[in-house]
């Protein structure tokens, strides 16, 4: 936050704590304020904004006394403030950015703990929320509540539960009744969500759990020494923000004290905020030389970069910056300073300007200046020279890693994880998570959980020096998400190297997990597997357990010694979103991409040296001399993959190297004349040439298996794939070996023996290496290719568990996901393939990468539409799933183009009560109701559930399908007696078939609950989503998609049954739920925070409920594409109420009746959704004081609305309690009194005394207002 702003930002945080006025501490009528400030050299970047924050404070209305101490973080005993600065009437709040040892350490919290039982105490934390777990304030995420409101209440009369999407595996004991103390941002949401808590509603924050003793076995993070300069800056800008990363590339142009920095920050990126100051004070790249107070405003140094780190970042930074910053320089020390007096004039002409005398106090602005011309070059280079000499011998510095003046651009994009995009060549990589407090792991202790690591190699040879570079990278400690990259050319061993790495440094960790890495299906479903290891409390679906366990991550609970290895990961975009933004561990990557060098720490894997090469042969042949071994080297090109073959023929063959030598130039020779592979490729093709040749010979069987093997992906391939019997007529050769286990037995071994793939015993599979892959398949012809593909696809579809949607499955389907893509089983035409590739993309449905299962489908969708035609059975099937994929994803109107073309096509092939014909007309009457054409989709699903009576029957599964989503089309265009009498129906229809409790069951109970709200039987509703949504949380997950629909039916039904707080808490958890697994542009999303934006008005927070009201009504704009949708006119309306309640009645009447007029032409003069919009502008027109016009309004909806809904529901009785107001403001008292005591009886006998609509009907001042909720499409 910047002082530009500040009266708008000042005035919104007193605004936001106006609400405690309503909690004054009984017997005084202003609270008091104690300001802990804390005293840590860090806070003096903060000064500004403190002063802003006391003044804010000592200027309000409902504060009296405002007191300001200082509070030491920096120390680590737990002496602080005295205890009397607490106690009711007074507020604490403590002023921190965190960083100091005693936040660290946890000496704090017995502090907090102890004035949080006599006082209201919160933490306002000056940094942003998203750099918190660098600090020492790591809070948990909490909802908190009064369950007695009271005056001056302490923290510790609050209730409170977890939220964390990881609630029970923080595994530190919070000891007995500890103290939440809420963690707050300087913002004025924040603040409000604070005042709302203290004052009797329920807020969600974050907070730390205080208790009266000093956490165990907590350490504080060492600052990093003999830290190269390079990595200080590629791991600062891994975490840092882009503006405090180009910030630091323009301050490397200045010696640093604040008022410069400052200075700096203003005249070269002004909309920089003091965070991002913070973000840099605070990071490794420099170190205080005095205390900043001490240094006069004008003139000293008070901050000096760490050696080498001022070049790296002038190395990065922009020419044209770095001289703006030397007139800056210039401008504010000149007058002061000597030595940098005349930097502007020497930037103009460098040859003529005078030097300043070196002396120990000009010495420090000197070396900055020189550092500077050097970066700037060109006519700058000579007196950069002058100056170096006037300086005397210095130690050289490391080189540094860009070319002077070089672009920074690629680093200010980098995102929180990433480093600088400079390419250092290609290598191996790794990253260090946040060092937050990790304990040493007890020395050959096996990690609690081991993951997908393939065995270790007896073999390797070698890789010394690779490895402890790598171990020693792991070993520094930093706070960033920087990954380790092990990257280099296919077959030099990147894969080997980093399972070496893991199996030498298991000890160090609790959790090592292999992720396999070239399709992002493979790493959400290792990521899916590795949540339900860690015992997490989401279902095995991708888009639930990736974010929860990559949170848990981060959180370093309950593990926080961890190691990933995305072992073969394809470009940084496809693979980073998977990695953990910030936390305790470290992250590994192998790649053949070179792009890998601009986000990572790279190693370079290279072929062998030559020395290793001689002993990985000599290894497996002891009796070969040097000599013989070099040859066989250089033969083979140093490549590891190659000398491991060869080394391995010649163990088992006992073959002379001179023979091998001729066999394999014979090879090689052969390859060169039919093509010219890449240089590395023909050493790996002619010594596995010379092995696959022996193999021809002596098991044509396990050639033919290897062959098969060559169309899979490089990834495990389950033998069982290959001991099935549907796919009988695959290959003459390869059929003798799948049918006798026996021989299959054998030709494993042979294939073994060779060492031409991996053999895991322990997960029973086999595994080739891509370039073997190669290798195999330029020996057969295109003949051949084709027959050992479909061969391929054959045994894939024998593996076909055929259950996509049970989780059951999901483990078979995952196996052989990676195999069906590089195999293109999607091209196949074979029916049993096709089955496959439908199922595949239907288990990544279910399973949560609705992306990936669009990606398979499409393709499959065109590669029949191609080889079969666009009318074939399976190709209109395809199309039918391909659409629905397309709704899912919220492309409704390209859904809705295809799903025409393939109910098109069904009415040219098949007959008219056809199941697929007819399942193509229901999705073409969902895609109406998306497009907002209510009575359109009405008449369709009509017409299909009709259809589906004559041709099955009223009982069948599909006509049961069907009824549900014509009481869908009921419900949209306001036929709610209808609806419910189909819902009811089905779901005794569906208890016969599944019983009470089963999941599909319990979707025509929830929409039978749904119909019982609109038809204002609020009471029971309430108690059956209850029952409903405890059930499927105990059968599903508390996480499920299901769960939430039924958890969000269950905020309405308590919204609507007066119970507003608990429906609040609902709809944040339901919001939550539905933000983690989809993101905040899911139709399911943006339902849910409408719910929330209405249960915010309901409590009392109108300008949250504005804010979040505004932002649900755009998204609903984007998803469905247009102003007239009644969703979207519903989503202004439901605002429109809330501004009218702050105030704005201008802008509310404005909205009301431009949504009222579209509601009437979309839905018709009776739909319930226009009538609500009525009562609520008539609310507009009374707030201007133009009751004639309101009563109007109000006894025609009211009117209407007996007849649509009756004249006992709800509704209709608060728009008689409004037009009850419209008479009296009138004059016409004697009606008014009469319609008064009949909307209140009503109530009385509907709702009962204590419901909120009750006490507003009784209240003669207060109006009712209409909730707009959009029923689900």
């Amino acid at each position: 936050m910047t002082r530009g702003d500040a009266e708008d930002t000042w005035g919104a945080i007193s605004q936001a704590l106006r609400p405690l006025s309503e909690s004054s501490p009984g017997g005084a009528s202003r609270w008091e304020v104690t300001v802990l400030l804390d005293a840590a050299p860090s806070m003096a970047v903060w000064s500004d904004i403190v002063d802003g924050v006391v003044e804010v404070l000592r200027g309000h209305a409902d504060f009296g006394d405002v007191t300001v101490l200082p509070l030491d973080a920096s120390t680590m005993d737990d002496t602080g403030p005295d205890r009397s600065i607490v106690g009711p009437g007074r507020i604490v709040l403590i002023l921190t950015d965190g960083t100091g040892p005693a936040w660290h350490a946890g000496t704090m919290l017995p502090l907090l703990s102890a004035w949080g039982r006599r006082s209201p105490i919160a933490i306002l934390d000056l940094l942003p929320q998203l750099q918190w777990y660098r600090t020492g304030i790591r809070p948990r995420r909490l909802r908190m509540w009064l369950p007695t409101p009271a005056p001056a209440s302490a923290n510790a009369d609050f209730a409170w539960e977890m939220l964390s999407p990881v609630p029970e595996v923080f595994d530190e004991p919070v000891g007995d009744d500890p103290v939440p103390v809420p963690v707050l941002e300087l913002d004025s949401r924040w603040l409000a969500a604070w005042a709302t808590l203290l004052t009797g509603g329920g807020s969600r924050l974050p907070a730390l759990l205080a208790n009266d003793s000093v956490p165990q076995d907590v350490t504080v993070p060492a600052t990093a020494q003999d830290v190269s300069a390079r990595t200080r800056v590629r791991e600062f800008t891994a975490w840092a923000t882009p503006t405090a990363v180009t910030l630091a590339t323009q301050l490397a142009a200045a010696p640093l004290n604040l008022a410069l920095m400052r200075s700096v920050q203003r005249a070269l990126i002004p909309e920089a905020q003091t965070s991002h100051l913070s973000e840099i004070l605070n990071s490794e790249l420099l170190y205080p030389v005095s205390a900043a107070g001490a240094v006069p405003e004008g003139a000293g140094i008070a901050y000096e970069f760490h050696r080498g780190v001022r070049e790296e970042l002038l190395a990065a930074g922009r020419r044209a910056d770095a001289a703006r910053v030397l007139r800056v320089v210039d401008e504010q020390l000149g007058p002061n300073v000597p030595a940098v007096r005349g930097l502007s004039r020497m930037l103009d002409d460098p040859d003529a300007s005078p030097m300043s005398p070196v002396t120990p106090e000009t010495a420090p602005f000197i070396r900055v200046e020189r550092a500077v011309l050097r970066a700037l070059s060109g006519r700058y280079l000579a007196r950069a020279r002058h100056l170096h000499e006037a300086l005397g011998v210095e130690p050289e510095l490391s080189s540094v890693s860009a070319t002077t003046g070089t672009s920074f651009a690629t680093m200010e994009s980098a995102a929180p994880g990433t480093t600088d995009r400079r390419s250092e060549g290609a290598g191996v990589s790794s990253s260090r998570v946040a060092d937050v407090t990790t304990s040493p792991r007890t020395p050959a202790k096996a990690p609690a959980i081991w993951g997908n690591v393939p065995p270790r190699n007896p073999n390797f040879t070698g890789r010394e020096a690779l490895l402890a570079n790598l171990h020693e990278q792991m070993r520094v400690g930093t706070t960033a998400v920087l990954p380790h990259a092990l990257q280099g050319m296919g077959g030099v061993g990147k894969s080997q190297l980093a399972v070496e790495y893991v199996y030498r440094h298991q000890h160090e960790y609790d959790v090592v997990w292999w992720i396999p890495s070239e399709r992002p299906a493979q790493i959400g479903n290792a990521l899916a597997e590795l949540a339900q290891r860690l015992q997490l409390p989401v279902g095995p679906e991708a888009n639930a357990a990736v974010p929860a366990v990559r949170e848990a991550l981060r959180l370093g609970q309950p593990y926080a010694n961890w190691l990933l290895i995305f072992d073969n990961a394809e470009s940084p975009e496809a693979v980073q979103r998977y990695f953990p933004n910030g936390g305790p561990g470290h992250i590994m990557v192998t790649s053949r991409n070179p792009q890998w060098s601009s986000i990572a720490q790279q190693l370079e894997v290279d072929v062998f040296a030559r020395r290793e090469s001689v002993d990985l042969l000599r290894r497996r042949g002891p009796e070969l001399n040097d000599d013989d071994a070099i040859r066989l080297a250089e033969a083979l090109g140093d490549l590891p993959l190659a000398l491991d073959q060869a080394a391995a023929w010649r163990a088992e063959t006992g073959m002379p190297a001179d023979e091998y030598l001729r066999l394999f130039e014979q090879k090689r020779t052969e390859l060169l004349e039919v093509s010219v592979p890449l240089d590395y490729q023909l050493p790996v093709a002619a010594a596995w040439n010379v092995s696959l040749d022996r193999l021809a010979d002596s098991s044509p069987g396990a050639l033919r298996l290897l062959q098969v093997c060559s169309f899979f992906a490089p990834e495990p391939i389950p033998r069982t794939l290959f001991s099935r019997g549907r796919a009988s007529d695959v290959n003459p050769e390869l059929d003798e070996v799948r049918r006798d286990p026996m021989r299959l037995n054998r030709a494993i071994r042979e294939i073994n023996r060779y060492a031409l793939a991996k053999i895991d015993y322990r997960t029973n599979s086999i595994q080739m290496h891509r370039l073997v892959q190669a290798v195999l398949m330029d020996r057969l012809d295109d003949a051949e290719q084709g027959s050992m593909r479909r061969s391929a696809h054959l045994l894939l579809a024998d593996g076909d568990p055929n259950d996509p949607n049970s989780p059951d499955s999901w483990r078979a389907y995952a196996d052989l996901y990676p195999h069906a893509m590089t195999a293109q089983a999607f091209r196949s035409t074979e029916p049993w393939v096709q089955q496959l590739v439908d199922n595949l993309s239907r288990y990544l449905y279910w399973w949560g990468d609705h992306h990936a299962a669009f990606e398979l489908a499409t393709r499959a969708y065109e590669a029949r539409r191609e080889q079969l035609g666009a009318t074939h059975q399976s190709t209109l099937r395809m199309g039918h799933w391909v659409g629905w994929l397309l709704f899912v994803l919220g492309r409704f109107d390209d859904a809705a183009r295809l799903n025409q073309t393939v109910l098109n096509a069904y009415r040219e092939t098949v007959e008219e009560d056809n199941e697929d014909l007819l399942r193509a007309l229901g999705a073409v009457a969902a895609d109406r109701r998306v497009a907002g054409d209510f009575k359109g989709a009405l008449e369709l699903a009509e017409e299909v559930y009709q259809r589906h009576v004559r041709a099955l029957g009223p009982d069948d599964v599909e006509t049961i399908t069907a009824a549900h989503n014509l009481a869908v089309s009921l419900r949209l265009t306001g036929e709610l007696l209808r609806a419910s009498e189909i819902d009811e129906e089905n779901q005794r229809l569906r208890i016969q078939l599944y019983g009470t409790e089963h999941p599909i069951t319990l979707e025509s109970t929830r929409n039978l609950i749904t119909d019982r709200c609109e038809l204002g039987d609020y009471v029971s509703a309430r108690s059956e989503a209850q029952a409903v949504a405890d059930q499927l949380s105990h059968q599903l997950t508390p996480g499920h998609p299901q769960t939430l629909r039924a958890m969000r039916t269950l905020a309405v039904a308590l919204r609507k049954a007066g119970d507003h707080r608990a429906a609040r808490r609902i709809s944040e958890e339901v919001q939550e739920g539905f933000l983690t697994r989809y993101g905040e542009d899911h139709p399911d999303t943006i339902a849910a925070s409408l719910n929330l934006s209405s249960d915010l008005r309901e409590t009392g927070d109108l300008d949250s409920a504005a804010e979040l009201g505004e932002r649900v009504y755009e998204r609903y704009r984007r998803l469905l594409g247009s102003d007239r949708h009644p969703h979207v006119i519903a989503a202004k309306l439901n605002w429109a109420v809330t501004q009218r309640l702050r105030g704005r009645v201008d802008e509310a009447r404005q909205m009301d009746e431009e949504g009222f007029a579209e509601l009437r032409e979309q839905l018709g003069d009776d739909h319930p959704l226009t009538l609500s919009a009525a009562l609520n502008l008539a609310s507009d027109l009374y707030a201007q004081g133009e009751y004639a016009l309101a009563v109007e309004r109000d006894t025609d909806a009211i009117e209407r609305l007996a007849r649509v809904l009756g004249p006992n529901h709800p509704t209709t009785l608060a728009g008689q309690g409004n037009r009850a107001m419209d008479l009296l403001k009138l004059g016409r008292l004697e009606e008014s009194a009469e319609v008064h005591s009949s909307a209140v009886e009503n109530f009385r006998r509907l709702l009962g005394d204590d419901h909120p609509a009750t006490a507003v009907a009784v209240d003669l001042t207060l109006r009712a207002n209409c909730d707009m909720d959009p029923l689900p499409l």
